[in-house]
């Protein structure tokens, strides 16, 4: 298996008077970041640190760095122990360059943005699976949650799209070898190298994405990135750093933890804001041990320690699925605080429960009564600074996808202690 890390562009809407690989974050430049995730992941997936069926006998492990001519000796001086090729005018010459440059036994290969720098080693590892699966061409992709018009070139609207079948493509791209340089060869310049696939005729198999794989392009992606590193505490290959390690045994879901910890609880809540999702998840903590991951706090201290001036994206989520991810290591159960409102969300927490063999509790809170609901959220006042409580209006117009939890409690009619007691039977009763 190989990578080929596309770092060749200019980053001119960056405006950073470089090349957009060699901006820093985090203290370290976009394509050290990426070349990193790109090298761990190869590290754990060359046959011998593995030992699944799909990984035995795979080609020796590669990766390349297509960089911009004006500026190899850089790139060189940064990747000592990495190929690092001049690229060409365009994108698709970049990639045709990096594919030339893998070993000839290179039969998988994965294609990289530098600018996507935070992409976790985990999704380089689903695109190759998929890809030695069967799968000729793999891509990542989020589900595109805001409202998408096609517009002529006067501006006027078109259609409005149907987003549910919409996805924002991400990288690292997987292929086989040989689908790829055909490609290449018959079609001319793409944006991406799934696209030379369609146009070639080819099948392209879309998985799910990572909001980790962000794309920096403007001044304030890369703010957004340097929230991720700092509150995440994302190590350099992208993982969780395990300091202190203690003697682990391997869990059903392949996720290490330490040897007799009981198999932990994820209690994945959702629900509007208002319906008493926090009131909830203090109940259950007092009486069963739990870490309680409240998404407000996290988004909330980003903007008050002057982190980030609003939360417009996932990373309070992002940073939320991290730290549940290490408590539910520890064998700590967790209770995830969250809106939870789409079904990409709800996913996302399934993995993380999926990665540590955690047992999962979906719970969705309503307020069946309206007035009430409308009464809750008018009167609450914020306990965290920097947070600001949503209007009623806000809550009304609230994206929000039904629903199939495993239990749907209504705060209308029972107090929180009751409702404690009904999802703590639940777990009881289920294991």
């Amino acid at each position: 298996m190989g990578v080929v890390v596309v770092a060749a562009g200019m980053g001119v809407r960056l405006g950073a008077g470089m090349p957009k690989a060699l901006v820093r974050v985090g203290g370290r430049t976009l394509v050290e970041h990426a070349v990193a995730r790109a090298q761990s992941w190869l590290s754990s997936s060359d046959g011998t640190a593995r030992d699944e069926p799909s990984r035995r006998n795979v080609s020796k492990p590669a990766v390349v760095v297509v960089a911009p001519a004006t500026h190899l000796a850089e790139f060189e001086a940064l990747l000592p122990e990495v190929c690092v090729i001049p690229g060409g005018a365009e994108r698709t010459d970049s990639v045709a360059a990096g594919l030339a440059a893998l070993p000839a036994d290179v039969e998988i290969v994965l294609v990289h943005d530098a600018a996507r720098a935070l992409a976790p080693s985990s999704l380089f590892d689903a695109v190759a699976d998929a890809v030695a699966a069967g799968a000729d061409a793999v891509v990542p992709g989020l589900p595109v949650t805001d409202t998408v018009k096609q517009v002529d070139a006067a501006g006027s609207v078109v259609q409005t799209l149907d987003r549910s079948s919409l996805r924002a493509v991400q990288t690292p791209q997987g292929f086989r070898r040989s689908a790829l340089e055909a490609a290449h060869a018959r079609v001319g310049a793409a944006t991406d190298d799934a696209a030379l696939i369609e146009r070639a005729g080819g099948t392209v198999q879309v998985i799910d994405g990572d909001p980790l794989a962000m794309k920096i392009t403007l001044p304030p992606d890369i703010d957004a990135a340097e929230r991720l590193l700092a509150a995440g505490g994302l190590s350099r290959s992208g993982e969780s750093p395990q300091a202190g390690r203690v003697p682990e045994e391997r869990s059903g879901g392949g996720v290490s933890r330490p040897s007799g910890a009981p198999r932990p609880t994820l209690i994945i809540l959702g629900g509007l804001p208002g319906v008493g999702k926090t009131t909830l998840a203090r109940a259950l903590a007092r009486r069963i041990p739990l870490a309680h991951i409240r998404v407000d706090t996290i988004e909330a201290t980003m903007v008050h320690s002057g982190l980030a001036d609003k939360i417009t994206g996932p990373e309070g989520y992002a940073v939320a699925f991290r730290v549940a991810a290490d408590q539910l290591a520890l064998g700590m159960s967790v209770v995830a605080d969250t809106v939870n409102p789409m079904p990409e969300t709800r996913g996302w927490w399934r993995d993380v429960a999926a990665q540590h063999d955690a047992r999962v509790v979906e719970v969705e809170l309503t307020c069946s009564d309206q007035s009430q609901h409308e009464s809750r959220v008018g009167e609450r006042v914020s306990d965290i600074p920097g947070l600001r409580v949503p209007t009623w209006q806000e809550v009304l117009d609230r994206e929000y996808h039904p629903w199939a939890p495993d239990l749907r409690l209504d705060t209308a009619t029972s107090s929180p202690d009751e409702l404690a007691d009904t999802v703590i039977g639940w777990m009881r009763s289920h294991q």
